[in-house]
């Protein structure tokens, strides 16, 4: 009876012992090389999230400007149409610039922006810098009522003689200036004793001429000397100036 009840008690205290260790975990075994490998990256780690680089924003380009403007080279003439026997409005003279609005391509023209209003300016001495593209083509104005073009002023010059005794003759250099009042010539004309020498375009202002003056045996060289003639008319469509004239002696 007694060894029942050791035995009886010895099953009640092995199931408690069960009975305390149920519901807990095993005992993890840990991975010693493993743990010191995880705690060296994180020492190597940074301690912040790195910010990206900033970005260098490129350089602006710099466009073609969008409104062309024009400079000259050489004096240029700007008139109400796109031809010479169009009234003259402005002259640009070089180191200014104007404001492009339009063109007339058959003849080479700008139409540009000057103090009075706007004209056709002559384009070979002309550059325009800026987009060109959308620019307009201007039509031609109607062709004006052609009047006849003023006459130059102060027409005058020099003459250099040197006698050749054994031709009897006198070779001639000649040099001759005028002031150019036409706004609408086509040209000049120069005439030496009547005879046509030259035919010069729209505002010239001189002209040097070559010619020998032949004189009588009798007395070399002769006093007085030969003389020479020289006439200017400015021309257009519609016709000539007046004349002017200037006479040379060789003495």
């Amino acid at each position: 009876m007694k060894s029942r009840s050791v035995y009886i008690a010895l099953n009640a205290l092995l199931i408690a012992s069960l009975a305390c260790t149920i519901g807990q975990a095993a005992p993890v075994k840990q991975d010693l090389p493993a743990t010191i490998t995880v705690q060296a990256l994180t020492l190597q780690a940074p301690s912040q999230t790195p910010v990206p680089p900033t970005q260098t924003s490129a350089p602006a380009l710099t466009g073609t400007p969008t409104i062309p403007v024009v400079s000259v080279s050489a004096a240029s003439n700007c008139r109400t149409g796109p031809y010479i026997y169009y009234d003259l409005l402005w002259t640009m003279l070089p180191g200014l610039t104007a404001e492009v609005i339009g063109k007339h391509s058959s003849s080479n023209t700008w139409v540009i922006k000057y103090p009075g209003g706007q004209c056709f300016l002559y384009g070979a001495y002309a550059t325009v810098s800026g987009n060109t593209a959308a620019l307009p083509e201007y039509p031609q104005p109607a062709t004006p009522t052609p009047s006849k073009p003023a006459a130059p002023a102060d027409f005058d010059g020099t003459a250099v003689c040197t006698p050749i005794p054994a031709t009897l003759t006198y070779d001639v250099h000649i040099e001759l200036t005028w002031t150019d009042l036409a706004t609408n010539e086509e040209g000049y004309r120069i005439f030496r004793d009547g005879v046509k020498v030259a035919t010069l375009a729209a505002d010239s202002t001189s002209f040097e001429d070559d010619t020998t003056l032949p004189v009588a045996p009798a007395v070399f060289p002769p006093v007085p000397g030969p003389s020479v003639k020289y006439e200017i008319r400015a021309f257009n469509g519609a016709g000539t100036s007046a004349v002017k004239e200037v006479s040379f002696n060789c003495d």
